[in-house]
């Protein structure tokens, strides 16, 4: 899996950004919305090449599995924003990326059919996290928002004269929808001194002004077939086709093993059939032999000579 260049995200974003980055080792990044750490993930491609940094998600279930799955990661089970307070209630869907943290979402989303939970959650900054993290002196790489509608707070929480990321993820569709949403926040990341680059029908791409000329235009467009690239779906796909192929195999090998067994016991089988059947024409010969033996007229004649050895044995 090393070898190839597998995309976990869910529209190929670490795609795009493995094409401008690849290059970096150690590298750090910014996961806010963080979601699970594995499945469709903007940072687990660059976690298993050696990253690290921060994860801010507030579902628990996702966080406790950031903990135990990427131990280098610093992990606050928190929403980002910019609100006065130090928790918030954040608006739970067990087992999907469509938590949110806007009232309006969350009731649109329970309208739906969907089960919402509240639960009370801590309010962390960007610039409190990155701090926390002691990652001030840091370089990051990327920040990727994916926050269900709280983008804008989320983006205000950032002191942009302090912290550059190189490049800026942000989804700018509406939850469930195709609707651009981007027109709410999207000046104060311009604001801060960062070019709109390319949408991909989900989320839109920023490079720091200042870092244009090194990326060289590498995030001007999306995952495509020029990266050479496989999407995990399809890697796990083919590791269970190779488990079943394997299995096949090995089943295979086990019945030939054991045909190869039968055959041996039969051909033994037959040879003992074939013995036993010469060792019984052996016998009738040796029976005819003897019954031709005591007809002929010696026998006969020397009858009485035998019955008198036999009586003198016996004295």
């Amino acid at each position: 899996m090393r070898d190839r260049n597998i995309s976990f995200a869910q529209n190929g974003e670490d795609i795009v950004l493995w094409r401008a980055l690849k290059d970096i080792t150690n590298g750090v990044y910014l996961d806010v919305g963080a979601n699970d750490p594995t499945i469709m993930s903007v940072t687990r491609k660059f976690y298993d090449a050696g990253w690290h940094g921060i994860a801010i998600e507030p579902n628990p279930e996702y966080a406790s599995a950031f903990r135990n799955e990427r131990p280098r990661d610093i992990v606050y089970q928190a929403v980002a924003s910019n609100i006065d307070a130090p928790t918030v209630d954040f608006h739970l869907i067990e087992g999907t990326g469509l938590s949110t943290l806007v009232d309006d979402i969350s009731t649109e989303h329970a309208e739906a059919g969907w089960v919402v939970r509240d639960i009370t959650v801590p309010v962390i900054s960007l610039n409190s996290a990155i701090e926390e993290a002691g990652l001030s002196e840091s370089d990051i790489h990327f920040l990727s928002i994916d926050t269900e509608g709280a983008e804008d707070q989320v983006i205000a929480s950032l002191d942009f004269t302090r912290y550059r990321p190189w490049i800026l993820i942000i989804e700018a569709t509406a939850p469930l929808s195709t609707r651009q949403v981007h027109s709410t926040w999207e000046s104060r990341v311009e604001d801060a001194g960062y070019t709109f680059q390319f949408f991909d029908g989900l989320s839109r791409f920023y490079v720091a002004n200042e870092r244009l000329d090194q990326l060289g235009g590498t995030v001007t467009y999306s995952a495509g077939i020029l990266d050479d690239y496989v999407e995990v779906g399809q890697v796990t796909l083919e590791a269970e086709l190779k488990s079943v192929s394997d299995a096949r195999d090995e089943a295979t090998q086990r019945v030939a093993e054991l045909t190869a067994r039968l055959e041996e016991e039969s051909l033994r089988a037959r040879e003992l059939a074939r013995r036993a059947e010469s060792a019984e024409k052996e016998a009738a010969r040796l029976g005819r032999l003897v019954a031709d033996l005591q007809g002929t007229l010696s026998w006969r004649i020397t009858t009485p000579l035998r019955a008198a050895r036999r009586i003198i044995r016996k004295r």
